[in-house]
């Protein structure tokens, strides 16, 4: 008995790969193939094949396709799939405020080095759209909401403007995470004056991207989360004070 579901657990194994592997072969909603192919193909029981089909589509790598034609299709998980489970993970172990604010700071700062040491015409087009659309936002008055907006999106263009695809999935991630934890504790909702200084220190990250000032992508980045650090302390100190 031992020996059969040792056996039968290599061959799901086998087959989550494999099909894994065919998944990233194709291209995204491009036919892998039906189940009788698949079958004849991996050389396994139908039972296993679907069971290993279903935890590689649990991965965002395939999904079935139903009636004439049908089998099994190619699938890309989104960015915003990822960093959703990701965030959930973070809140079951217990990530809070304090571990969001110590690692944006050291993950944004990268970021902004490397815009600025790899900025081109594409991503200082982008920087620039992203500045207008601050402005903009910033003329209609203060907003809780306008101003979370401007935040993500300055995290996607200084991410993409970055060339690094893993630092900017991280910052994604930590962003699903502190939104996650709004209601509970944020540094910034109702507070406008706070908005408006942490608004006015990542327009100056921005600024130092444009002129290609590494060094000063990262002062600024570093002086915009202080702010966030020197928030989070002014509010422990004022919850202590009340609660004495």
């Amino acid at each position: 008995m031992t020996s059969k579901k040792k056996a039968g657990g290599s061959a799901l194994a086998t087959t989550v790969a494999a099909l894994r592997a065919d998944a990233l072969a194709h291209a995204d909603g491009e036919l892998i193939g039906s189940e009788d192919d698949l079958v004849a193909r991996h050389g396994v029981s139908r039972p296993t094949l679907r069971q290993a089909a279903a935890l590689v589509a649990q991965e965002q790598l395939l999904q079935p396709k139903r009636g004439v034609g049908g089998g099994y299709v190619a699938r890309r998980p989104t960015s915003r799939a990822v960093t959703h489970m990701a965030s959930i993970y973070l809140q079951i172990h217990g990530a809070g405020l304090e571990q969001i604010v110590q690692s944006v700071e050291p993950i944004r700062t990268e970021l902004a080095r490397l815009a600025a040491i790899f900025l081109d015409d594409a991503s200082r087009a982008a920087l620039r759209e992203y500045v207008e659309r601050e402005e903009q936002r910033s003329a209609e008055g203060p907003s809780y909401r306008a101003f979370l907006r401007g935040e993500r999106e300055f995290g996607r263009v200084i991410g993409k403007a970055s060339r690094n695809q893993v630092l900017s999935l991280f910052l994604e991630i930590l962003y699903d995470l502190a939104s996650s934890l709004r209601g509970q504790s944020d540094l910034m909702v109702g507070r406008p004056e706070r908005t408006a200084l942490y608004r006015q220190q990542r327009m100056r990250i921005v600024e130092a991207v444009l002129e290609g000032d590494a060094d000063l992508a990262v002062l600024a980045s570093r002086r915009c989360s202080a702010l966030g650090l020197q928030w989070m302390l002014e509010d422990a100190g004022q919850e202590v004070a009340a609660e004495a």
